[in-house]
């Protein structure tokens, strides 16, 4: 017969058992609900890079390329270096069908001071809104005149939004092209308060999540970013001739009032990629060069007669590719460090039949 002890010796590890199980249980759940988001934040990423480029994307393709990105950053990680060819049919993007259904894939948000980048996709229903920000119905769609309204959930992918300041620049990206916004102010209001959602008289971006972000259960109120659009830059055909022409006569006066102000204050000439962060290069056809810690440029083929250049740009630590698809020179292609949020540009000054050379511009020390 059992003594009361071993009783409860058993009784005890039975109960053992099973909190350790409601813990693994717990943990695979939390786990799972937090793991989620990521895939299809990184999927939905995957998806409308291909979709800028006309291609169809696939399960298996995107496999296939995670596995070759793994492959780059292990090679980065232990110092070996060899060309890898991101290159990929080229195509000409693809227009979005006017009829979006509820979460169809829009196009990516990103807020570089904040590090904040999330995929837009259409609507507010709780299967959105659990993997991606949500366009509201409704509202203008970037490229329209009026107010384009996104939401997203103030303790994932909107929780940086906390951190928003005046100023702070707010890209959203789509098929059409790249939409610029400056933010302008920031107000709580209301959940019935739909009045922010009126267009007004500039075209403008508007971002809504819930209020306070450390609320606990259904925040009462909704915190409101109002941001005026700055700039578009047309997909991946690159700028107008018109527009190239502006840019270029831009990069020339700035130049050349740079020379004048050292001229003046007597600094040296020579030193000045140094004292700019300007940083020349020449990338041979199918090579690719690294332009500074965490920038590297490819160039899988150029074309001399109409001065443009096919490659790619392979940005860390976001393991973000920049494609270049018919990109003319002096067109300036920016983009934004992922640790400080500073403006980068590249600029492609010549091409010839073997290869290309330009500058990056970095941020002045």
């Amino acid at each position: 017969m059992m003594q009361p002890k071993q009783q409860r010796s058993r009784v005890r590890r039975w109960i053992e058992n099973i909190l350790l199980l409601g813990g693994v249980v717990g943990l695979g759940l939390w786990g799972a609900s937090n793991l989620a988001p990521m895939v299809w934040q990184d999927w939905g990423n995957w998806v409308f890079d291909h979709e800028l480029l006309g291609e169809t994307a696939t399960v298996k393709g995107y496999l296939a390329g995670k596995l070759d990105q793994i492959t780059r950053e292990v090679e980065v990680w232990f110092g070996f270096t060899r060309f890898v060819n991101l290159s990929a049919p080229h195509s000409a993007p693809r227009a979005r069908h006017p009829a979006l259904g509820n979460n169809a894939l829009i196009g990516r948000l990103t807020i570089p001071r904040l590090h904040l980048s999330a995929i837009v996709r259409e609507g507010v229903g709780k299967d959105t809104l659990g993997l991606a920000v949500g366009h509201i119905p409704g509202t203008a769609f970037p490229g329209q005149s009026g107010n384009v309204a996104v939401a997203g959930h103030r303790d994932t992918l909107f929780l940086g939004l906390k951190g928003i300041q005046a100023n702070d620049v707010v890209q959203f990206e789509t098929l059409e092209g790249t939409y610029e916004y400056q933010v302008k102010s920031t107000e709580i209001v209301t959940p019935k308060d739909v009045s922010v959602l009126n267009a007004g008289k500039y075209s403008e971006l508007t971002l809504v999540t819930c209020y306070p972000f450390s609320y606990i259960g259904s925040a009462p109120d909704r915190f409101i970013v109002k941001a005026r659009q700055v700039s578009r830059t047309p997909p991946h055909k690159g700028l107008s001739e018109s527009a190239v022409a502006e840019r270029a006569r831009e990069v020339l006066r700035k130049d050349l009032e740079e020379e004048a102000s050292r001229a003046e204050t007597g600094g040296a000439v020579g030193n000045r990629s140094l004292r700019s962060g300007r940083v020349s290069f020449n990338v041979s056809r199918n090579h690719s060069q690294t332009l500074a810690p965490g920038i590297s440029l490819g160039i899988d083929n150029t074309d001399v007669t109409d001065q443009r250049v096919n490659g790619w740009m392979w940005i860390m630590p976001d393991r973000r590719t920049i494609w270049l698809k018919d990109q003319p020179t002096h067109a300036p292609v920016v983009f934004y460090g992922y640790e400080d949020g500073k403006k980068r540009e590249l600029l492609i000054t010549q091409v010839t039949s073997s290869s290309a050379s330009g500058y990056l511009l970095m941020p002045a020390e």
